[in-house]
């Protein structure tokens, strides 16, 4: 399940929180699934809280994509576990504050 780029925009960080929560809560499905598959590509599994969803955005799509059929850590490439450490980190408080928020930056990749 991905979100249609003419309705989310190119920084998520964009939205208001209660905008990002009825995406959250309209995105069920791929939260779940990827919740669920981050807490075992994670080297710190995010908190039941994390929007995981936004894997399943246009932004993160290429990340998402990245990521495949991985499903454990020790599967990944050094750079691409890196990479989905630093989402993690990034977006842990996504659903919960818009307060000192800086602007959405796309990860660079890095060779793995």
């Amino acid at each position: 399940m991905s979100v249609d780029s003419t309705v989310f925009p190119a920084d998520p960080r964009a939205l208001t929180l209660e905008q990002r929560r009825a995406f959250r809560d309209r995105l069920q499905a791929a939260q779940r699934s990827w919740l669920g598959r981050l807490q075992h590509l994670c080297e710190v599994p995010p908190a039941e809280d994390f929007p995981a969803f936004l894997l399943a955005t246009p932004p993160l799509r290429d990340l998402a994509q990245r990521l495949g059929g991985y499903q454990q850590r020790r599967d990944l490439p050094t750079g691409l576990a890196d990479e989905v450490d630093r989402f993690v980190e990034v977006f842990a408080d996504y659903l919960r504050t818009c307060a000192g928020e800086d602007s959405f930056i796309p990860l660079p990749r890095r060779a793995g």
